[in-house]
């Protein structure tokens, strides 16, 4: 490993059911590992190398937008709302962690309940989730301070995502569509499907990347796209614009 966490080639389509009673069947699993295979498509360099952070933020930024768009609190497509705005929602905590602070107590549809239930204890600690509410004290925190459509994350600068997760979101925003679809899971659980995607690409980080590392910035990621307007093709379209 030549830099912090440079994970070489992760191999795709490589998740394994979690060890409690199973909620994703096996379309809904196909799907997951197809998005965490484009997600390292996304961040692999010409040598076929990843970056394991940029790998892991892109995955939490896709998380990030599911889980605001499966709240139903908003049409991101058309919405007038400036994309990179804060918004902030019960809503977007009740699919975030159930409203929890206690990883454990975490509902098997929310993200930090599915990331529980698939990586505990056997590809990290159940202690590696412990400091939600510090989470969610970061994302309020951090609102404007990481510049636009970035996330403020707390963890060592070799470790900070080069990424912006606003556009890796938009970019990919397509190819979660497509995933859901293939998933046969209602648009209400989109954010469910991503953070099996995102469990998938922890369980593959393993190794590369301090564990506690990656789920904190895994949930730092998620839980600020959570709380960030999206980009929407229309204001894409309007910023492309030259003059």
């Amino acid at each position: 490993m030549s830099e912090a966490g440079d994970a070489g080639s992760p191999q795709p389509g490589s998740a394994e059911p979690g060890p409690q009673l199973d909620i994703f069947d096996a379309a809904a699993r196909k799907a997951a590992n197809a998005l965490t295979d484009t997600a390292i498509a996304r961040v692999q360099d010409p040598g076929g190398r990843v970056r394991v952070e940029d790998f892991l933020a892109v995955l939490a930024a896709l998380t990030g937008e599911a889980t605001l768009v499966a709240t139903g609190v908003m049409d991101i497509e058309a919405t007038d709302l400036t994309p990179g705005a804060p918004v902030f929602g019960d809503p977007m905590n009740l699919l975030l962690t159930g409203d929890q602070l206690d990883p454990a107590a975490a509902p098997p549809g929310s993200v930090v309940g599915v990331l529980v239930r698939e990586l505990v204890p056997h590809v990290v600690p159940l202690d590696a989730f412990a400091d939600l509410r510090g989470a969610y004290a970061r994302m309020a925190a951090g609102v404007g301070a990481a510049g636009w459509g970035g996330v403020v994350t707390s963890v060592p600068e070799a470790n900070q995502p080069r990424v912006l997760p606003i556009q890796v979101a938009y970019e990919l925003r397509e190819a979660a569509g497509d995933a859901l679809g293939q998933s046969g899971l209602p648009a209400a659980r989109r954010h469910e499907l991503c953070a099996l995607a995102l469990a998938s690409g922890l369980r593959l980080a393993k190794g590369a990347i301090d564990p506690r590392v990656a789920v904190t910035l895994a949930l730092e990621v998620t839980f600020g796209m959570a709380k960030m307007v999206p980009m929407s093709r229309r204001a894409y379209e309007a910023m492309a614009k030259p003059g």
